[in-house]
């Protein structure tokens, strides 16, 4: 099927600007077959694609032969990367013309060996990378790589080296990235876009916050709607306010160039509709409308993975079925972002104090613990929100 689909407007624009950024010219002859275009249609284009060029100081001239791209060849390659990202998000679902022709365009050799290449790169910064990260340093590497003139990666003498650290950067984690590049694939990068390089590592290590200025209103709305649903330790320490950052940034990507991602289509949310994680996503959509649950979902394991765990929560009950307990456990995280260690029959529970640390009680029983030691919480019973009928 993929093989007789037709293209759609955005994919002919992202395909002329993608054989503009690579050559800087087209001929209308050589791509009229596949795309249909002529001076008439690509004038039809021109806003979008201008609204496009006018983020890397590029613009666009048309003539009655073709078209070409003016600009340095450094924001030719900027608009390179954020092409290339694009495709490799949307490859699975273009049409075969376009990814065979894309892919063709490529100087690469040994794509086995990038691909593990990026991979190793992902692996020293020390996390569990997702697609997207994966598709942001491919990109990097294929739109900035050298030619034999360009001053590269390889070509820089040891003692140059430092001159390209970023000024937080401990020396140490700076030296083991380098190497990583200096020794894969990414040797052949131009020095040029080291910088570019750096800051996407600092956005996947959440070593330094940063945000761009035009998301300030974005950012702060987005703060307070974070308080709603995690403890406000969390977000006052800096790499929990990162960890939305790359999020929100691709959510900007996408409504600049098209993207169409389907990641979605692969998680199996058949749980999701009276989830908090929804809720979250439904209210950051109306300031961020390209944040779909896909973000959401992303953002909310990784600011649950930074939540303070060093209080000590634990559920107690008297009268409950302990077959309903870890429904309830589940419920109380979902509408007040409390995690539950352990749950311990009231029976049981001055045993249980005498062996280890409580910081929290947590119940939903109407009963009493005089222990002034120990904060106690009582919560409504927590009823799930089901869906209402339909008559």
């Amino acid at each position: 099927m993929r093989k007789s689909q037709e293209f759609t407007k955005n994919q002919k624009i992202f395909y002329t600007l993608f054989f503009l950024g690579r050559f800087k010219n087209i001929k209308f002859h050589s791509v009229s077959k596949e795309l249909d275009l002529t001076t008439r249609n690509l004038n039809n284009y021109k806003e979008v694609i201008n609204g496009i060029l006018v983020q890397y100081n590029l613009k666009l001239d048309i003539s009655s032969q073709g078209a070409r791209l003016i600009g340095s060849n450094f924001n030719l390659n900027r608009l390179n990367f954020f092409l290339f990202f694009k495709f490799m998000i949307e490859k699975d679902y273009l049409p075969y013309k376009l990814r065979k022709d894309v892919l063709n365009s490529l100087n690469s050799n040994n794509f086995l060996k990038l691909n593990r290449d990026v991979r190793n790169l992902l692996n020293l910064l020390g996390f569990q990378h997702s697609s997207h990260q994966y598709a942001t340093l491919m990109s990097i590497c294929v739109s900035f790589k050298g030619e034999s003139h360009e001053k590269t990666i390889k070509k820089l003498p040891f003692d140059q080296w430092l001159k390209y650290k970023p000024g937080h950067w401990e020396k140490e984690f700076f030296y083991k990235v380098f190497h990583c590049l200096r020794e894969s694939s990414f040797s052949d990068l131009r020095t040029d876009s080291l910088s570019l390089l750096f800051s996407v590592v600092d956005t996947f290590c959440h070593s330094k916050v940063y945000f761009c200025p035009s998301f300030d209103k974005e950012i702060k709305f987005i703060q307070k709607n974070f308080y709603k649903y995690f403890d406000e330790n969390t977000l006052t320490r800096t790499p929990s306010v990162a960890v939305a950052n790359q999020w929100i940034y691709y959510c900007k990507l996408k409504q600049l160039f098209f993207i169409d991602d389907f990641s979605l289509i692969n998680l199996n949310l058949s749980h999701i509709s009276n989830s908090n994680v929804l809720n979250m996503t439904k209210e950051i959509k109306e300031v961020i409308p390209s944040f779909t649950i896909f973000e959401g979902i992303f953002v909310w394991y990784l600011l649950s993975k930074s939540e303070n765990h060093e209080e000590v929560n634990i559920f107690v009950f008297k009268n409950l079925e302990s077959s309903l307990i870890p429904s309830i456990i589940d419920e109380i995280y979902k509408k007040h972002s409390i995690k539950i260690l352990v749950a311990i029959n009231l029976k049981e529970l001055n045993k249980y104090k005498k062996e280890n640390r409580i910081d929290n009680i947590i119940t939903v029983e109407n009963f009493k613990i005089f222990d002034k030691n120990i904060n106690i919480k009582n919560l409504y019973f927590p009823i799930p929100n089901y869906k209402k009928l339909k008559d």
